[in-house]
């Protein structure tokens, strides 16, 4: 068993990886292209942090919380010619035994089964991970798309809780949907 992901996911069609410093602009850009998808949803999402200098600092404090093994961030990148697609991130902040997933694409890439192949990748990777037993990904109840994936996954709904609104598009309605192997 281990304690922490994997640096380097390959999938069929993927390459799912820590960040680097080289990897900034590229993730500023593609939240620049997407901010008025993202505001929505992601109450981080704004115009500082569609900047490179932002995500040079990001990527500083996603580099300490991986070495205290608090969340495993990556980005996803297209195996063929390297694009970067999107960002998926594993959080310990649910539990001993579980790990929450978070995620967003680039529009270019909606639409292909990136983020399917991207969760199901960090699924068996996280249930590799010492005392992890379930995975869970939560989203607000109006996010049909980010709730389409656990559906397609096999997560089963576990509740819905109660939170403050945190980006515009929120309900408060907060799905928690769980995936663990004993309750399919």
């Amino acid at each position: 068993m281990l304690d922490a992901p994997p640096d380097r996911i390959v999938t069929d069609r993927l390459v799912i990886r820590r960040e680097s410093a080289d990897d900034a602009t590229a993730i500023a850009d593609a939240i620049d292209r997407n901010l008025v998808r993202l505001l929505p949803w992601m109450g981080w999402a704004t115009e500082e942090a569609a900047r490179p200098s932002a995500q040079l600092a990001r990527l500083t404090e996603a580099a300490e919380q991986w070495d205290a093994r608090e969340m495993f961030d990556y980005g996803i990148f297209d195996l063929d010619d390297g694009s970067f697609l999107g960002k998926i991130g594993m959080h310990r902040r649910i539990g001993p035994h579980g790990v929450e997933l978070g995620y967003w694409l680039d529009a270019q890439a909606e639409g292909r089964g990136v983020i399917s192949e991207a969760v199901a990748a960090l699924i068996r990777e996280a249930l590799q991970m010492d005392g992890i037993t379930e995975v869970e990904i939560h989203c607000d109840a109006a996010n049909l798309r980010s709730q389409a994936v656990p559906r397609r996954l096999g997560f089963v709904l576990d509740r819905i809780e109660h939170r403050p609104i945190a980006a515009a598009a929120e309900t408060g309605e907060h799905m928690v949907w769980v995936y663990q192997p004993d309750r399919r």
